[in-house]
């Protein structure tokens, strides 16, 4: 397991004691390889199954962390179990981010304070972002990224969507998007993006 973002593992808190299962989309993902996932998050997709949880799986997937199960989450390829409830202890990774989240004055303490709602949010956004058209989203994207990230941070975005294959690559950037302009420009200026990313044609 790995910890090495603390404002994912304050994020991702909420879902550790959940047990999470495959969608059709995950169970492609496993034989079809089209999305650019790391390593890590592959082989978390490939292991995961309700027979444990959240927490208990990124201490069994050498590698895995908040960060590769907020990717799977935000891609669509894994949802709690049908009927799934928070489980018994889900390991250290939920007390380390529950110690870091107590500490004052650090990112990871104020993610926690809305740790749920960012992340009920950021499957919201996901599931939102998959009934947007890949040329809708394309050219939202485009059209915003030097707005929203400067000149050479915008263009270097732009050149990520140029590369995307599909729709799932571009969803996955968009919600990458999404976060960047979360840390520098704060919560109110994410959701307005993300709604302007959503809303329909």
């Amino acid at each position: 397991m790995t910890d090495n973002d603390p404002i994912a593992a304050a994020e991702m808190a909420p879902w550790l004691g959940l047990a999470l299962g495959k969608t059709e989309a995950g169970r492609r993902e496993i034989t079809e390889r089209a999305l650019p996932l790391s390593r890590s998050a592959r082989n978390l997709l490939f292991s995961i199954d309700t027979q444990r949880s959240a927490g208990q799986w990124l201490e069994l997937v050498r590698g895995s962390g908040p960060a590769e199960l907020r990717q799977l989450l935000a891609a669509g390829l894994i949802k709690p179990a049908a009927g799934g409830s928070a489980t018994a202890a889900a390991g250290p990774l939920l007390a380390a981010a529950a110690t870091a989240a107590t500490s004052t004055n650090t990112p990871a303490a104020e993610a926690a304070e809305v740790g749920a709602p960012i992340a009920r949010a950021r499957l919201s956004l996901g599931e939102a972002l998959q009934a947007q058209s890949y040329r809708l989203l394309y050219d939202r994207l485009t059209a915003e990224a030097r707005q929203q990230l400067g000149l050479i941070k915008g263009y270097k975005l732009i050149l990520d969507i140029e590369k995307c294959a599909g729709s799932p690559e571009l969803r996955i950037l968009a919600l990458h998007f999404v976060d960047q302009v979360r840390q520098a420009k704060g919560d109110a200026e994410a959701r307005a993006l993300a709604q302007r990313l959503v809303s329909p044609g």
